[in-house]
């Protein structure tokens, strides 16, 4: 392990998760994660005067397959008391729901799945820049999308897509479970890191256009993700996929991959939440990092029951036995009439 993740770890538990000395943290990792990462976070934690434990779990499906995977009652049993949950291997499961329902604070340092590459994306993507000012800027945007009423997001490789988002309320997604300036707790219980993805868990019925996914496509079939060699046409009316098309081999692996759950058509719709990347230091190469790079579109599909729970949306979710993502690298997009990104360029808000 490299020492200057230390630190980072430090940064993680007092600014964004306030941890207190008489907190009870509960570490979940699996063999993907480094061992070194995860007693990191453990030591951390102690070194802070916390109470805390580490659940070695087996490894779990490919993400995609996270809304559908049943965990064993030991797993359940174990998060039923710790006031802070770090999740370095599970992502969306209705164990997770339940702790925040009963007021766990949950912090994903990995966007839940961990994985070997996560040392270095923490002390990239956290390390390297102004994890404050990101935070500002995602409350900015979070706020434009509050307040908004309408998406349009259009590229030059065929995404011309209008999304209906009045009445939603914009997430910051930056990681954030306290507020380090206002010293007070954020009305958010579970939080994905890197930061900082804004964005919006998005209702059934608010989506109608095409998107022209170029930058990965994270589904089964590539076990964690892959990039298209042409771009991936998805068109969708009224939230549900009607046609796939482009790129020859990544349109025929997800049209049979879809068709294999039929009757059940719920892995169609979508998007289910569309997310804005901010992250300067973000790699496209990493699971646990392309969401945030900088000036990206990512669009999510099929279950999105999770996702609103945990971000307390309660009206226009759908349950799936699946949640893939798409990206498109260099979106044009309008909050209302505000040019937020331009061909991918993103001006700092802040």
């Amino acid at each position: 392990m490299r020492a200057e993740l230390i630190p980072i770890i430090h940064t993680i538990y007092s600014e964004m998760a306030n941890l207190q000395p008489e907190n009870e943290v509960l570490i979940i990792a699996d063999s993907r994660t480094p061992k070194s990462v995860t007693e990191a976070f453990f030591g951390e934690a102690l070194a802070m005067g916390a109470t805390a434990q580490v659940l070695l779990v087996p490894t779990p499906p490919p993400p995609s397959l996270q809304t559908g995977l049943k965990w064993s009652k030991t797993v359940h049993a174990a998060t039923t008391t710790p006031d802070l949950i770090v999740d370095l291997a599970i992502g969306y499961a209705d164990f997770i729901m339940d702790a925040v329902k009963r007021g766990a604070r949950v912090i994903s340092p990995g966007d839940g799945t961990g994985n070997i590459h996560l040392e270095d994306t923490l002390m990239r993507t956290i390390g390297a820049v102004d994890i404050r000012k990101l935070r500002r800027e995602s409350e900015l945007i979070a706020d434009l999308l509050t307040k908004g009423s309408s998406l349009r997001i259009t590229s030059d490789e065929g995404t011309d897509i209008t999304i209906d988002i009045t009445g939603l309320v914009g997430n910051p997604n930056d990681g954030f479970l306290w507020d380090p300036d206002k010293k007070e707790w954020r009305n958010i219980k579970w939080v994905l890191l890197p930061p900082s993805q804004p964005g919006l868990v998005l209702p059934t019925g608010s989506s109608n256009g095409v998107i022209a996914a170029d930058g990965f496509i994270l589904y089964e079939p590539a076990y964690n993700h892959e990039t298209p060699k042409s771009p991936l046409r998805i068109r969708v009316e009224k939230s549900w996929i009607t046609e796939i098309s482009g790129d020859p081999l990544t349109s025929t692996r997800l049209k049979n991959w879809l068709e294999s759950f039929a009757p059940d058509k719920t892995p169609y719709h979508g998007p289910v939440h569309c997310n804005i990347g901010t992250n300067p230091r973000a790699m496209l190469t990493q699971h646990q990092e392309f969401e945030r790079l900088r000036g990206t579109i990512t669009f999510g599909w099929g279950d999105n029951s999770m996702l609103g729970s945990l971000k307390g949306q309660t009206f226009g979710l759908v349950k799936s036995p699946v949640h893939w993502d798409c990206m498109i690298l260099r979106p044009t997009l309008y909050i209302d009439n505000r040019k937020i990104i331009d061909h991918g360029v993103m001006p700092s808000l802040v």
